[in-house]
Protein backbone atom coordinates (compact mmCIF):
# COMPACT_ATOMS: atom_id res chain seq x y z
CA UNK A 1 0.00 0.00 0.00
CA UNK A 2 2.80 2.43 0.92
CA UNK A 3 4.56 1.44 -2.29
CA UNK A 4 1.45 2.30 -4.26
CA UNK A 5 1.15 5.71 -2.52
CA UNK A 6 4.82 6.42 -3.16
CA UNK A 7 4.44 5.54 -6.82
CA UNK A 8 1.41 7.86 -7.18
CA UNK A 9 3.32 10.71 -5.54
CA UNK A 10 6.27 10.30 -7.91
CA UNK A 11 3.92 10.33 -10.92
CA UNK A 12 2.23 13.55 -9.68
CA UNK A 13 5.57 15.33 -9.12
CA UNK A 14 6.74 14.29 -12.59
CA UNK A 15 3.55 15.58 -14.20
CA UNK A 16 3.79 18.96 -12.47
CA UNK A 17 7.42 19.33 -13.55
CA UNK A 18 6.60 18.59 -17.16
CA UNK A 19 3.71 21.11 -17.40
CA UNK A 20 5.69 23.84 -15.61
CA UNK A 21 2.94 24.36 -13.00
CA UNK A 22 5.12 24.27 -9.91
CA UNK A 23 3.91 27.77 -8.87
CA UNK A 24 0.95 30.05 -9.72
CA UNK A 25 1.66 32.21 -12.75
CA UNK A 26 1.93 35.99 -12.33
CA UNK A 27 -1.11 38.13 -13.19
CA UNK A 28 -0.89 39.61 -16.69
CA UNK A 29 0.44 43.15 -16.98
CA UNK A 30 -2.18 45.51 -18.46
CA UNK A 31 -0.80 48.10 -20.86
CA UNK A 32 -2.50 50.56 -23.16
CA UNK A 33 -2.39 49.05 -26.65
CA UNK A 34 -1.27 51.07 -29.63
CA UNK A 35 -4.36 51.91 -31.66
CA UNK A 36 -3.98 50.76 -35.22
CA UNK A 37 -5.66 52.47 -38.14
CA UNK A 38 -8.82 50.43 -38.72
CA UNK A 39 -9.21 48.67 -42.02
CA UNK A 40 -12.28 50.01 -43.82
CA UNK A 41 -15.03 47.43 -44.15
CA UNK A 42 -15.29 45.74 -47.51
CA UNK A 43 -17.41 42.94 -48.76
CA UNK A 44 -19.37 41.51 -51.62
CA UNK A 45 -22.73 42.99 -50.70
CA UNK A 46 -24.75 45.54 -52.62
CA UNK A 47 -26.48 48.49 -51.00
CA UNK A 48 -28.01 51.74 -52.15
CA UNK A 49 -28.70 55.34 -51.27
CA UNK A 50 -30.97 58.01 -52.75
CA UNK A 51 -30.18 61.65 -53.52
CA UNK A 52 -32.73 64.43 -54.07
CA UNK A 53 -32.94 68.21 -53.64
CA UNK A 54 -34.94 71.41 -54.18
CA UNK A 55 -38.56 71.20 -53.08
CA UNK A 56 -39.79 74.80 -52.49
CA UNK A 57 -43.39 75.34 -53.52
CA UNK A 58 -43.62 76.93 -57.00
CA UNK A 59 -46.80 78.70 -55.87
CA UNK A 60 -46.13 82.30 -54.88
CA UNK A 61 -48.92 82.31 -52.32
CA UNK A 62 -47.92 78.99 -50.80
CA UNK A 63 -49.60 77.95 -47.57
CA UNK A 64 -46.92 75.36 -46.74
CA UNK A 65 -43.60 76.51 -48.17
CA UNK A 66 -43.14 73.03 -49.66
CA UNK A 67 -43.93 71.68 -53.13
CA UNK A 68 -46.82 69.19 -53.29
CA UNK A 69 -44.61 67.06 -55.57
CA UNK A 70 -42.48 66.12 -52.57
CA UNK A 71 -45.30 63.85 -51.31
CA UNK A 72 -45.19 61.30 -54.17
CA UNK A 73 -41.40 61.60 -54.31
CA UNK A 74 -41.06 60.69 -50.63
CA UNK A 75 -43.39 57.71 -51.04
CA UNK A 76 -41.45 56.44 -54.05
CA UNK A 77 -38.10 56.82 -52.28
CA UNK A 78 -39.38 54.87 -49.28
CA UNK A 79 -40.41 52.04 -51.60
CA UNK A 80 -36.84 51.88 -52.93
CA UNK A 81 -35.77 50.75 -49.42
CA UNK A 82 -32.33 52.39 -49.55
CA UNK A 83 -29.86 52.15 -46.68
CA UNK A 84 -29.89 55.95 -46.41
CA UNK A 85 -31.09 59.10 -48.14
CA UNK A 86 -29.42 62.46 -48.71
CA UNK A 87 -31.21 65.76 -49.28
CA UNK A 88 -29.09 68.55 -50.75
CA UNK A 89 -30.79 71.78 -49.79
CA UNK A 90 -33.58 74.21 -50.67
CA UNK A 91 -36.15 72.30 -48.67
CA UNK A 92 -38.59 75.20 -48.45
CA UNK A 93 -39.24 78.63 -49.89
CA UNK A 94 -37.54 80.04 -46.80
CA UNK A 95 -36.78 83.72 -47.01
CA UNK A 96 -37.72 83.88 -50.71
CA UNK A 97 -41.40 84.60 -50.09
CA UNK A 98 -43.34 87.82 -50.45
CA UNK A 99 -45.17 89.20 -47.43
CA UNK A 100 -48.42 88.23 -49.15
CA UNK A 101 -47.76 84.55 -48.41
CA UNK A 102 -49.13 83.31 -45.07
CA UNK A 103 -45.85 81.40 -44.60
CA UNK A 104 -43.61 84.46 -45.02
CA UNK A 105 -41.27 84.60 -42.05
CA UNK A 106 -42.68 81.41 -40.51
CA UNK A 107 -39.50 79.42 -40.97
CA UNK A 108 -40.15 76.86 -38.27
CA UNK A 109 -43.56 76.16 -39.77
CA UNK A 110 -42.09 75.67 -43.24
CA UNK A 111 -39.48 73.22 -41.97
CA UNK A 112 -42.06 71.32 -39.95
CA UNK A 113 -44.19 70.98 -43.07
CA UNK A 114 -41.19 69.63 -44.98
CA UNK A 115 -40.48 67.14 -42.21
CA UNK A 116 -44.09 65.97 -42.41
CA UNK A 117 -43.91 65.53 -46.18
CA UNK A 118 -40.82 63.27 -45.96
CA UNK A 119 -42.30 61.13 -43.15
CA UNK A 120 -42.58 58.06 -45.46
CA UNK A 121 -38.78 58.15 -45.61
CA UNK A 122 -37.94 59.24 -42.08
CA UNK A 123 -40.28 59.93 -39.19
CA UNK A 124 -38.84 62.93 -37.37
CA UNK A 125 -41.23 62.46 -34.46
CA UNK A 126 -39.96 59.09 -33.29
CA UNK A 127 -36.72 58.80 -35.31
CA UNK A 128 -37.81 55.69 -37.19
CA UNK A 129 -37.47 54.86 -40.86
CA UNK A 130 -34.61 55.38 -43.28
CA UNK A 131 -31.72 57.63 -42.13
CA UNK A 132 -32.03 61.03 -43.80
CA UNK A 133 -29.03 63.38 -43.99
CA UNK A 134 -29.56 67.01 -45.02
CA UNK A 135 -27.59 70.10 -45.93
CA UNK A 136 -29.04 73.55 -46.57
CA UNK A 137 -29.38 75.56 -49.74
CA UNK A 138 -29.62 79.25 -50.47
CA UNK A 139 -33.31 79.23 -49.47
CA UNK A 140 -32.18 78.19 -45.99
CA UNK A 141 -29.45 80.83 -45.88
CA UNK A 142 -31.15 84.22 -45.99
CA UNK A 143 -29.71 87.70 -46.53
CA UNK A 144 -29.58 88.72 -42.86
CA UNK A 145 -29.54 86.01 -40.23
CA UNK A 146 -29.58 88.43 -37.31
CA UNK A 147 -32.90 89.88 -38.42
CA UNK A 148 -34.27 86.71 -39.96
CA UNK A 149 -33.35 83.74 -37.74
CA UNK A 150 -33.73 81.24 -40.55
CA UNK A 151 -30.57 79.37 -39.59
CA UNK A 152 -31.80 78.93 -36.02
CA UNK A 153 -35.05 77.44 -37.28
CA UNK A 154 -33.19 75.06 -39.60
CA UNK A 155 -30.84 73.84 -36.86
CA UNK A 156 -33.72 73.33 -34.44
CA UNK A 157 -35.82 71.30 -36.86
CA UNK A 158 -34.64 69.39 -39.95
CA UNK A 159 -30.92 69.58 -39.07
CA UNK A 160 -31.21 68.90 -35.34
CA UNK A 161 -30.02 65.31 -35.62
CA UNK A 162 -27.17 65.82 -38.05
CA UNK A 163 -23.60 64.87 -37.09
CA UNK A 164 -21.74 67.62 -35.22
CA UNK A 165 -18.27 66.58 -36.40
CA UNK A 166 -17.74 69.45 -38.84
CA UNK A 167 -15.24 72.30 -38.57
CA UNK A 168 -15.73 74.85 -35.77
CA UNK A 169 -18.71 77.06 -36.45
CA UNK A 170 -20.15 74.65 -39.01
CA UNK A 171 -21.41 71.89 -36.72
CA UNK A 172 -24.46 70.11 -38.20
CA UNK A 173 -24.00 72.16 -41.37
CA UNK A 174 -20.77 70.70 -42.74
CA UNK A 175 -20.06 67.13 -41.63
CA UNK A 176 -19.03 63.65 -42.68
CA UNK A 177 -20.05 60.08 -41.96
CA UNK A 178 -19.27 56.57 -43.14
CA UNK A 179 -21.44 53.67 -44.20
CA UNK A 180 -19.96 50.27 -44.95
CA UNK A 181 -17.17 50.83 -47.51
CA UNK A 182 -18.08 54.43 -48.30
CA UNK A 183 -17.42 57.88 -46.91
CA UNK A 184 -19.81 60.81 -47.35
CA UNK A 185 -18.77 64.48 -47.14
CA UNK A 186 -21.64 66.96 -46.70
CA UNK A 187 -20.61 70.56 -47.43
CA UNK A 188 -22.40 73.75 -46.45
CA UNK A 189 -21.94 76.34 -49.19
CA UNK A 190 -23.33 79.32 -47.28
CA UNK A 191 -20.79 80.05 -44.59
CA UNK A 192 -18.16 82.47 -45.81
CA UNK A 193 -14.85 80.71 -46.38
CA UNK A 194 -11.97 83.11 -46.95
CA UNK A 195 -14.55 85.87 -47.18
CA UNK A 196 -16.63 84.22 -49.88
CA UNK A 197 -19.88 82.28 -49.80
CA UNK A 198 -20.77 79.67 -52.43
CA UNK A 199 -17.54 77.85 -51.59
CA UNK A 200 -16.49 74.96 -49.36
CA UNK A 201 -14.26 74.71 -46.29
CA UNK A 202 -11.31 73.53 -48.34
CA UNK A 203 -8.94 72.76 -45.46
CA UNK A 204 -11.61 70.54 -43.89
CA UNK A 205 -12.29 68.83 -47.22
CA UNK A 206 -8.57 68.15 -47.68
CA UNK A 207 -8.30 66.67 -44.21
CA UNK A 208 -11.31 64.44 -44.70
CA UNK A 209 -10.24 63.16 -48.11
CA UNK A 210 -6.58 62.53 -47.34
CA UNK A 211 -7.28 60.62 -44.12
CA UNK A 212 -9.73 58.17 -45.66
CA UNK A 213 -8.96 54.88 -47.40
CA UNK A 214 -12.44 53.56 -48.05
CA UNK A 215 -12.89 52.49 -51.68
CA UNK A 216 -16.01 54.62 -52.25
CA UNK A 217 -15.88 58.39 -51.76
CA UNK A 218 -18.87 60.67 -52.30
CA UNK A 219 -18.96 64.47 -51.88
CA UNK A 220 -22.11 66.61 -51.63
CA UNK A 221 -23.02 70.27 -51.78
CA UNK A 222 -26.05 72.32 -52.70
CA UNK A 223 -24.79 74.07 -55.81
CA UNK A 224 -23.04 72.79 -58.95
CA UNK A 225 -19.32 73.25 -59.26
CA UNK A 226 -19.74 73.58 -63.03
CA UNK A 227 -22.63 75.56 -64.47
CA UNK A 228 -25.33 73.56 -66.25
CA UNK A 229 -27.77 76.42 -66.99
CA UNK A 230 -27.48 80.01 -68.16
CA UNK A 231 -26.99 83.09 -66.00
CA UNK A 232 -30.67 84.01 -66.03
CA UNK A 233 -31.77 80.78 -64.36
CA UNK A 234 -29.98 79.19 -61.40
CA UNK A 235 -26.35 80.32 -61.40
CA UNK A 236 -26.61 82.80 -58.53
CA UNK A 237 -25.47 81.32 -55.20
CA UNK A 238 -23.47 78.63 -57.04
CA UNK A 239 -19.90 77.45 -56.52
CA UNK A 240 -19.03 78.06 -60.16
CA UNK A 241 -19.12 81.85 -59.63
CA UNK A 242 -15.79 81.45 -57.78
CA UNK A 243 -13.91 79.47 -60.41
CA UNK A 244 -10.43 79.65 -58.78
CA UNK A 245 -11.77 78.19 -55.52
CA UNK A 246 -13.88 75.74 -57.53
CA UNK A 247 -10.82 74.48 -59.37
CA UNK A 248 -8.98 73.85 -56.08
CA UNK A 249 -12.01 72.01 -54.70
CA UNK A 250 -12.36 69.87 -57.82
CA UNK A 251 -8.65 69.01 -57.92
CA UNK A 252 -8.86 67.79 -54.32
CA UNK A 253 -11.56 65.34 -55.39
CA UNK A 254 -9.62 64.24 -58.46
CA UNK A 255 -6.47 63.67 -56.40
CA UNK A 256 -8.26 61.73 -53.66
CA UNK A 257 -10.32 59.22 -55.60
CA UNK A 258 -13.77 60.76 -55.23
CA UNK A 259 -16.25 59.08 -57.57
CA UNK A 260 -19.11 61.58 -57.66
CA UNK A 261 -19.96 65.12 -56.59
CA UNK A 262 -23.73 65.37 -56.00
CA UNK A 263 -25.60 68.68 -55.88
CA UNK A 264 -28.88 70.40 -56.63
CA UNK A 265 -29.74 74.12 -56.92
CA UNK A 266 -30.53 73.96 -60.66
CA UNK A 267 -34.09 72.61 -60.83
CA UNK A 268 -33.46 69.73 -63.19
CA UNK A 269 -31.37 66.58 -63.62
CA UNK A 270 -28.00 66.84 -65.42
CA UNK A 271 -24.91 64.63 -65.31
CA UNK A 272 -21.41 65.32 -66.62
CA UNK A 273 -17.79 64.68 -65.71
CA UNK A 274 -14.52 66.51 -65.44
CA UNK A 275 -11.16 64.73 -65.08
CA UNK A 276 -12.82 61.48 -64.07
CA UNK A 277 -15.12 62.85 -61.37
CA UNK A 278 -18.84 62.88 -62.09
CA UNK A 279 -21.05 65.87 -61.27
CA UNK A 280 -24.67 64.81 -60.76
CA UNK A 281 -27.24 67.60 -60.41
CA UNK A 282 -30.45 66.20 -58.92
CA UNK A 283 -32.42 69.33 -58.12
CA UNK A 284 -35.86 68.33 -59.36
CA UNK A 285 -37.75 67.47 -56.17
CA UNK A 286 -40.65 69.80 -56.92
CA UNK A 287 -39.31 73.36 -57.23
CA UNK A 288 -40.33 75.44 -60.26
CA UNK A 289 -39.02 73.82 -63.42
CA UNK A 290 -36.48 75.46 -65.70
CA UNK A 291 -35.47 74.62 -69.29
CA UNK A 292 -32.25 72.88 -70.22
CA UNK A 293 -30.00 73.68 -73.18
CA UNK A 294 -26.72 71.77 -73.63
CA UNK A 295 -25.18 74.96 -75.04
CA UNK A 296 -25.34 76.51 -71.55
CA UNK A 297 -23.24 73.81 -69.87
CA UNK A 298 -19.73 74.83 -68.81
CA UNK A 299 -17.47 73.67 -71.69
CA UNK A 300 -14.95 72.21 -69.25
CA UNK A 301 -17.62 69.74 -68.08
CA UNK A 302 -18.19 66.82 -70.45
CA UNK A 303 -21.97 66.51 -70.68
CA UNK A 304 -23.23 62.94 -70.44
CA UNK A 305 -27.00 63.34 -69.82
CA UNK A 306 -29.23 64.73 -71.22
CA UNK A 307 -27.70 65.70 -74.53
CA UNK A 308 -30.75 67.40 -75.93
CA UNK A 309 -32.76 70.53 -75.19
CA UNK A 310 -35.60 70.06 -72.69
CA UNK A 311 -38.29 72.70 -72.39
CA UNK A 312 -39.58 73.91 -69.06
CA UNK A 313 -42.90 72.13 -69.62
CA UNK A 314 -41.15 68.83 -70.38
CA UNK A 315 -39.09 68.74 -67.20
CA UNK A 316 -40.08 66.07 -64.66
CA UNK A 317 -39.67 65.76 -60.91
CA UNK A 318 -37.59 62.91 -59.55
CA UNK A 319 -34.62 61.56 -57.63
CA UNK A 320 -31.58 59.35 -58.23
CA UNK A 321 -30.81 55.91 -56.82
CA UNK A 322 -27.16 54.91 -56.39
CA UNK A 323 -26.34 51.22 -55.92
CA UNK A 324 -22.90 50.45 -54.51
CA UNK A 325 -21.43 47.09 -55.49
CA UNK A 326 -18.70 46.51 -52.95
CA UNK A 327 -17.67 43.18 -54.46
CA UNK A 328 -16.97 44.54 -57.95
CA UNK A 329 -16.01 48.07 -56.90
CA UNK A 330 -18.59 49.71 -59.14
CA UNK A 331 -21.46 52.15 -58.76
CA UNK A 332 -24.76 52.09 -60.67
CA UNK A 333 -26.93 55.18 -60.99
CA UNK A 334 -30.59 55.16 -62.00
CA UNK A 335 -32.53 58.41 -62.33
CA UNK A 336 -36.26 58.09 -61.61
CA UNK A 337 -38.76 60.48 -63.22
CA UNK A 338 -42.46 60.88 -62.44
CA UNK A 339 -44.64 60.74 -65.54
CA UNK A 340 -47.19 63.54 -64.96
CA UNK A 341 -49.77 61.92 -67.24
CA UNK A 342 -49.73 58.32 -66.02
CA UNK A 343 -48.51 58.98 -62.47
CA UNK A 344 -45.97 56.17 -62.89
CA UNK A 345 -42.24 56.27 -62.24
CA UNK A 346 -39.99 55.86 -65.26
CA UNK A 347 -36.25 55.50 -65.76
CA UNK A 348 -34.30 58.38 -67.23
CA UNK A 349 -30.52 58.38 -67.02
CA UNK A 350 -28.55 55.23 -66.14
CA UNK A 351 -24.80 54.86 -65.69
CA UNK A 352 -22.11 52.63 -64.21
CA UNK A 353 -18.77 53.94 -62.97
CA UNK A 354 -15.91 52.32 -61.07
CA UNK A 355 -14.81 53.27 -57.59
CA UNK A 356 -11.77 55.45 -58.13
Amino acid sequence: MRLLQLSLSLILILAVSICGCTAPSQAPVHTTPVTAVPTPPTGSGDWKFVVFADSPDPAGNTTTGVSPSLIPIAKAIAEEKPDLTLYLGDMVNGWMLTKASPMAGNYTGQFENWMGYVAPIHNYTDGTGIPLYVIRGNHEDGPNQTVMPLLDAYLATAAAGMPANGPPGEEKLTYSFTHKGAKFLMNDNYIAHNGQKETVNQSWVNEQLTQETRPFMFVFGHSPAYAVVNDTEEDDYAIDVHSPQRDIFWKSMVDNNVSVYFCGHAHLYVRGQSRGVQQVVSGNAGAHAIPFDPANVDPTLTLEYPKKTITKNDQRVGYIVITVHEGTGTIDGVEKQLNPVTGSWETGDTFTIPAR
